[in-house]
């Protein structure tokens, strides 16, 4: 430990020796304006420090939200620079730094209008990506799409994004956004769906990513949390004050619909208001034919002034959709492998209503308060109908339709057969509230704050369930195959919650360096009760509905399933953070400190486990970020240690399945994770590469022992090492006048342990997996005036070997694109896209699946302004998209294809207005 102190202090001393001549320059950044001040605040204008002989760029900021901005750079003797102030439309101010002061505030620094000229063109590159600090700030104009797209449509194309448009999840450089926010301000936080598939991509002028500070971390200038990496759009200046409202109807045939209302009003301020319905589902193309996606949602952001701020959002959702899918698994085993097929169809329907509210309030000078609040109401109601089979040696069954060819199959072959039906149904509440009040205790900026918490959660559930279960190699008394029953129904009852109260002391060293200590303490309870019922006895009265109870259900209890769980944590924390930040390094420690005491009191039958657990966890982070002109290079360093949950740790055997059948260890260690990431990124050269490697000392997996009658599996929790992955990504950009290229490749190595005790023997036997994956992507675009061209070339290749039985099975897949869109006189726009995919490796035979996916559509605009617009989209033209996903495991192999709905096509009619409002 006293080396990493001495690394560390060597690290900080020839900083903090520079940081000595820094010069800091501040001010305020304002437009004319005919109000009583005579001025306004101009947010998010350019201000960059020149030489004032060759106007080499030193350093640049944005203007932050309310026209304030902060630079810090190291003079060179002898040398003469300049501030220059800009933004779009108007005019240029240039200010001399000739003051040797170490701090310069210029007050505020006033922009005119510019001059309206004639006809001026000016012809020049457009820059796709630039750094800016720690924040990448990309010009979404460089990034064309055909006019009326949504936000999803432009993150597509902008490289290093990585979007599922499934789960609508969406990663830059492999790193998850959490939030997508709008001038600075959350747009329907913690949901970037809404954001995604709602927002105009024509209305955004750039986006800013980086790693968003906590309200509490801006009041300190402590960074604490965890990385919580955002998309930040700015909103073009024509379009802010402005009403920008819209409404849409559309149908098709396969029972396809499209409609949507919505209004937004963005100011450059960060302030917002947007209100949206939408009813649809182009982008559910199972084959279930209900499938339907709803909401209504609103979302603001008002300030009052720059001391006071409110925003808040409620959203109704009700979904239904369904899936038919089927399933192939492989299992590694000793003895030889076993192999699962399966097959089902699901249908979910949920329904639920979130509200959130925020205030953030400067008292004085020297007092902040922030609050905010959560309510959601959550209700389920899911079924499930399937089969699945489980063979030792594989009959190689049509995986998309396994159960056809069944019967031809030997029974010496198979293990067993279900057939089960259930029906899920549930109600959820949860409401949550947090404080955070800091006081200022000098002009140096030491401070200390107060913070609060409560959150609440309450589930019912309730579980029917009708299974049949034939077992092909255990003999019943008549010598014949022995067939299980089951029908049961189960409800539980969940109601948790949790407080918990922290106190904390910031102290500023220096300008560049700042510390916290904090400390925080924490009480949760859970409780969760199961009540379980045979309803065995009542078969020909609930076996054709699911979810039917007969009278006098009551009487028939199953102890030996039920349960009984009511446990508590009380934890305290211990935090120590250590910032340090200047014109080149940005430098974050910290170290938590977590004792706690939990306890478990769980009844299930006639056993029953009492106890009380004490245990300690820490929490180590690192973070080293160095930049320089437009080269940047950070490393990141994340522990923490997982303790055991008490259910793994003390909790009675659950064999409510008796085909998996669970039960806990007393012996469990806790699992420390880390993580490392280096990135190295050239905006000037349109480089960016990244590293990471994850490692668990102690991992907890699930030993299995295996049935070899019944194909049961009997599950435990264990510790185990070997458990790591790392990963590397080198991409590379680059724009010629109208044409791009953009190129990456990546790898990725795994390794997963597991155990296997198929012989019922005291030391099981050790499963390895390896896994190894490169990928690479190539893709040249060319941007005319009249639209867009791309071509695009993807290939992965994924090699899974197991140590059991030294398998080895690998996955080539390979797509090739065409997306285009023109626009042609008579305002009408056609577009289309094109992609085509084949795969081979283990298992997979050729042809089998191919697919070319052909989309098109053409659209109209007419009226005045061309507000107006009827357009026909046909989607899947050859009905040939087909969704299929292979994984890999410790102990197997898995497959699984969802059927697809094919080709469709909707007419859609669309009017769009924009109403100018005050200001």
């Amino acid at each position: 430990m006293h080396k990493f102190w001495t690394l560390l202090l060597l690290l900080l001393v020839p900083t903090i020796l520079f940081a000595q001549k820094t010069r800091t320059v501040k001010g305020q950044v304002c437009t004319v304006t005919e109000n009583k001040d005579g001025k306004e605040p101009l947010p998010y204008a350019s201000v960059v420090i020149l030489t004032s002989k060759d106007s080499t760029f030193v350093k640049g900021a944005a203007s932050d939200a309310n026209g304030h901005f902060n630079l810090q750079f190291i003079p060179q003797k002898g040398t003469e620079y300049l501030l220059k102030t800009s933004y779009t439309g108007m005019q240029s101010v240039f200010h001399k730094l000739d003051d040797q002061s170490s701090t310069i505030n210029f007050g505020s620094i006033l922009l005119k209008e510019g001059i309206e000229l004639g006809e001026v063109t000016v012809k020049g590159q457009i820059r796709e990506m630039d750094q800016v600090g720690d924040t990448t700030v990309i010009n979404a104009t460089a990034y064309k799409t055909p006019e009326g797209s949504y936000l999803e449509a432009l993150v597509k194309r902008i490289p290093g994004m990585e979007y599922d448009s499934v789960n609508k999840t969406l990663k830059y450089n492999g790193l998850p956004i959490k939030e997508i926010n709008v001038n600075g301000e959350p747009f329907f936080a913690g949901d970037n769906r809404m954001a995604l598939e709602n927002l105009p991509a024509n209305i955004i002028s750039k986006i800013k990513v980086y790693d968003k500070k906590s309200k509490l971390e801006k009041l300190t200038g402590v960074k604490t949390g965890d990385e919580n990496y955002v998309l930040d759009l700015q909103t073009k200046e024509e379009f802010n004050g402005t009403l920008l409202a819209s409404g849409k109807a559309g149908y098709g045939n396969n029972n396809k619909k499209d409609f949507d209302l919505q209004g937004n009003y963005f100011q450059k301020n960060g302030n917002n208001l947007s209100v949206m319905a939408h009813s649809g589902n182009l982008d559910m193309k199972t084959s279930y034919k209900d499938n339907i996606q709803e909401n209504v949602a609103m979302n603001f952001m008002k300030k009052f002034s720059e001391k006071l701020s409110i925003n808040g959002n409620l959203m109704y959702y009700h979904n239904n959709q369904g899936s038919e899918s089927s399933t192939y698994n492989e299992q590694y085993l000793t003895s030889g492998n076993k192999y699962q097929y399966s097959a089902g169809d699901n249908a979910n329907r949920s329904r639920n209503m979130n509200a959130t509210m925020g205030l953030s309030w400067q008292i004085d000078t020297m007092t902040f308060v922030h609050v905010f609040g959560n309510f959601s109401l959550i209700r389920n109601n899911s079924t499930n109908n399937s089969r699945q089979a489980t063979f030792n040696e594989n009959p190689h069954l049509n995986i998309l339709d396994p159960f056809s060819g069944i019967d031809h199959v030997p029974d010496d072959q198979k293990i067993n057969d279900i057939a089960m039906n259930s029906l899920m149904q549930g109600n959820q509440q949860r409401y949550s509230f947090h404080a955070n009040i800091m006081r200022r205790l000098n002009k140096k900026g030491s401070s200390i704050g107060l913070t609060a918490q409560y959150n609440s959660n309450k589930g019912e559930n309730e579980n029917y369930s009708i299974s049949s279960t034939t077992y092909y190699q255990l003999k019943n008394s008549a010598g014949k195959d022995s067939v299980l029953y089951r029908n049961q129904y189960s409800s539980s009852l969940s109601p948790n919650r949790e407080q918990g109260i922290g106190l904390m002391f910031v102290h500023p060293f220096t300008k560049q360096l700042r510390s916290q200590l904090s400390y925080n303490f924490n009480y949760s309870k859970q409780q969760d009760d199961r009540n379980t019922y045979d309803l065995s006895t009542f078969m020909e009265e609930t076996e054709e509905k699911v979810g039917f109870l007969p009278p006098g259900y009551e009487a028939h209890y199953i102890d030996s399933l039920s349960n009984r769980s009511h446990s508590s944590t009380l934890q305290h924390a211990v935090d120590f953070y250590l910032n340090y930040s200047d014109t080149i390094w940005n430098i974050n420690l910290g170290l938590s400190v977590q004792p706690e005491r939990r306890t478990l009191d769980q009844k299930t039958g006639l056993q029953r486990a009492d106890t009380a657990i004490h245990s300690v966890g820490f929490r180590p982070t690192l973070r080293v970020s160095w930049q320089k002109r437009k080269n940047r290079l950070t490393l990141s360093y994340f522990g923490n240690t997982w303790q055991p949950s008490l259910q793994d740790l003390i909790s009675p055997t659950n064999n409510s399945d008796p085909l998996n059948i669970t039960r806990s260890n007393p012996n469990l260690k806790p699992t420390y994770d880390q993580y490392f990431r280096l990135e190295a990124q050239n905006t000037d050269k349109g480089i960016f590469a990244s590293l990471n490697l994850q490692n668990r000392i102690n991992s907890q997996t699930r030993a299995v022992t295996y049935n070899q009658q019944t194909g049961g599996r009997e599950t435990y929790p264990v510790n185990i090492n070997g458990n790591w992955s790392a990963g590397s990504m080198l991409r590379y950009q680059k724009r010629i006048k109208s044409f791009g290229i953009n190129a990456n490749a990546g790898s990725n190595l795994s390794q997963n342990v597991g155990l296997i005790n198929e012989n019922q023997t005291e030391q099981p036997e050790r499963s390895t997996t390896h896994n190894t994956g490169l990928n690479s992507e190539l893709r040249f675009s060319y941007q005319p005036k009249w639209g867009n061209f791309e071509l695009n070339g993807r290939w992965n290749f994924q090699q899974s070997s197991n140590s059991l039985l030294e398998t080895n099975t690998y996955t080539r897949n390979y797509s090739f694109g065409l997306n285009t869109f023109a626009d042609l006189p008579g305002s009408i726009q056609l577009k289309t896209d094109a992609n085509y995919s084949f795969r081979n490796g283990t298992n997979i035979k050729k042809g089998d699946d191919d697919q070319l996916v052909w989309n098109a559509s053409v659209t109209w605009r007419f009226l005045k302004k061309k507000q107006a617009e009827l357009s026909a989209n046909w989607v899947d033209i050859l009905s040939q998209q087909k969704n299929y996903y292979r994984g890999t495991m410790a102990d197997g192999l898995y497959e699984r294809h969802t059927q697809q709905i094919g080709s469709y096509f909707i007419i859609s009619m669309k009017y769009r207005f924009n109403q100018p409002l005050r200001k």
